[in-house]
């Protein structure tokens, strides 16, 4: 480990705070140099003891002393006790100026250089507070010493004024400079390093914003895509309990149908039972109409959705058979046009749906209880591109509702009690996110609407 790394892990703190980290880092900077200033001192000290036996300079016990007191308030701060050792410093700096300024006056330099030093290590060391008290303790020191000086009610060593300025004393005054500087630099060399975390933090604060806007975004989407499957799922289970009725109604005349063939099987003699065939291909006929009907139903709830080839005709044909109870009901004549079968890769259930939603829309608007009408269903291929057209004889879509009708839980028929105005919003959603088409609607009131779906063709 090089010198310079061992002696930053010396001075290092491992607070969390990074205020008190800085200032245990200055404090324990400012407590090493203390040390090796006062080894030096001991070094000269015990050298002059060895060669100078009488030298009447400071007891070499009183350095160590000093020199003792330094380590202990090392290891203070060390242990968690920086702010202990920063007002034991503070104070042992205080000591010798309040000392100075009482035996030589409340002017002397190096003394007031000295509170310099102190009013600033104790704003950097313990904050701004201490900083404000130290000084206005100074300052009430100062001016009372001053007032009890001038009335000679204590007495003062002036000697130093008659004397002439020496090298030693600008060697002290600039020391002091010196050890001032030094804090101060430690300090803002610190802050610069705080406000440089501080930036930087900004800024990756700024990028996980922007992430975690992004990320938010994203999951809203997701979940407005899960509801909106969700409330597609609602709506085809909603649709198939409206069509229930007619729907068994359509399995009931085809179970009659297999009864009644296989009953008279049953009941006819052996001369007869050469008749039997015809009965039995009336019967698998029913039985097969019953599975295509069934089939159409599953296709139309299941859950199972997924992209694969099939045929539009057919989806579009398994619907009309869905629905035919539901028109015979309304006295509506379903017509399917088209002059081409087209193949398509995507979400038959999904499709299924579309033109399930908007044939039911027709009906009920087309509904008569006189004279029947048409709901015609055009699907076109110009082009690579697919027309399919559905349209009414009814009552029409009002002006002002034109821009409302894809909106969710709107809805013209909910007076009658047959609308929950998810319809339109839904397939207008599938249109745009699976097929990437669009929907439009031209309606005259009294003449009739048609919707126009146009999306490109996908033949994979």
């Amino acid at each position: 480990m090089s010198f310079r790394k061992w002696l930053g892990q010396l001075v290092s703190s491992n607070n969390l705070d990074e205020d008190r980290k800085r200032r245990e880092l200055i404090l324990n900077i400012l407590l090493i140099f203390s040390i090796v200033c006062f080894l030096v001192i001991n070094l000269i000290r015990l050298i002059d003891a060895v060669t100078r036996p009488n030298n009447t300079g400071l007891p070499l016990i009183i350095t160590l002393t000093i020199l003792a007191f330094f380590i202990f308030l090392f290891w203070l701060s060390k242990h968690g006790h920086s702010k202990i050792a920063s007002l034991l410093l503070i104070i042992t700096y205080s000591l010798p100026m309040f000392y100075s300024f009482i035996l030589w006056g409340a002017d002397l330099p190096a003394a007031l250089l000295l509170a310099v030093l102190v009013i600033t290590l104790s704003g950097i060391l313990l904050g701004a507070g201490a900083a404000f008290i130290s000084t206005f303790l100074f300052i009430t020191f100062s001016l009372t010493l001053t007032y009890l000086q001038v009335h000679n009610l204590i007495a003062v060593d002036s000697y130093w004024r008659g004397e002439k300025h020496e090298l030693a004393d600008a060697i002290v005054y600039a020391f002091l400079f010196i050890v001032i500087v030094g804090v101060v630099w430690l300090f803002c060399r610190e802050i610069k390093k705080a406000l440089s975390r501080a930036k930087q933090s900004e800024k990756d604060l700024k990028v996980e914003r922007d992430s975690l806007e992004i990320k938010v975004e994203e999951r809203t989407r997701q979940i407005k895509q899960m509801e909106a499957e969700k409330i597609n799922q609602l709506y085809r289970l909603a649709e198939f309990g409206r069509l229930s009725s007619g729907i068994f109604h359509d399995l009931i005349n085809p179970l009659t149908a297999v009864s009644l063939n296989l009953e008279q099987i049953k009941t006819d003699g052996i001369s007869r039972i050469t008749s039997a065939k015809s009965y039995l291909q009336q019967a698998l006929a029913a039985t097969r109409k019953m599975e295509d009907l069934v089939a159409s139903i599953k296709n139309q709830i299941s859950r199972e959705t997924g992209l694969k080839k099939f045929w539009l005709n057919e989806e579009i044909e398994a619907a009309l058979q869905i629905l035919s109870y539901k028109a015979r009901q309304a006295k509506v004549n379903l017509i399917f046009k088209s002059e081409v079968k087209i193949n398509f890769y995507g979400d038959p259930v999904k499709f299924g749906q579309i033109i399930t939603n908007l044939l039911a829309n027709a009906i009920d608007a087309s509904e008569s209880e006189t004279a029947p009408q048409a709901v015609i269903i055009e699907l076109i291929l110009s082009n690579d591109q697919i027309t399919i057209s559905v349209s009414d004889q009814g009552q029409g879509i009002a002006p002002e509702n034109l821009d409302k009708i894809f909106e969710p839980f709107f809805s013209t028929k909910k007076e009658a009690g047959r609308g929950l105005g998810l319809g339109l919003a839904s397939t207008k959603h599938i249109i745009e996110k699976d097929f990437n088409g669009v929907i439009k609607v031209k309606s005259a009131l009294g003449q009739g609407s048609e919707f126009i779906i146009i999306f490109p063709h996908k033949n994979v």
